[in-house]
């Protein structure tokens, strides 16, 4: 999408209209082509100059993610093995953002993220099983996180 559209998205970002910017790290390199160095660091200042939360997800790398002042890079979850990365960058999104309605610090968020993003890499075709959902709850309560009530 960004590279179909990166003059567009370009012009939305900088008309301070978003708050909330996600972007993997080949998005961001898309979006900050030209530049001399097109890192993930460059890439996550270039976003917040334009938001006010910027995260760009690293793949088995984790994440950057800076709010105001505050920049964090977060690693991924170990234990991890890839099967499928189908859908990792929807749930690291949810859990990113499942942190923030929770109001969750800049670096939980982020391991919220990872948390989510994790567990469905466990296994084909991007859902989360039964036993990858207790593996996500399980590595947020070592990094004591709040979890989710998933009752009906």
């Amino acid at each position: 999408m960004v590279r179909n559209f990166r003059l567009n998205l370009l012009q939305l970002l900088k008309s301070g209209n978003i708050d909330l910017c996600f972007a993997n790290e080949d998005e961001a390199k898309e979006l900050l082509r030209g530049e001399q160095n097109p890192d993930p660091e460059v890439a996550v200042e270039f976003l917040a100059n334009h938001c006010r939360w910027a995260v760009v997800t690293l793949g088995s790398n984790g994440c950057i993610a800076k709010h105001g002042k505050e920049i964090v890079r977060v690693p991924a979850i170990g234990g991890a093995n890839t099967t499928d990365a189908t859908g990792a960058g929807d749930l690291f999104t949810s859990g990113f953002l499942y942190g923030l309605v929770k109001g969750l610090s800049l670096e939980e968020c982020c391991k919220v993220g990872t948390c989510s993003g994790g567990s469905v890499i466990r296994s084909l075709g991007g859902e989360v099983t039964p036993e990858n959902w207790q593996w996500m709850n399980k590595q947020m309560q070592i990094r004591g996180l709040t979890l989710p009530d998933i009752r009906n």
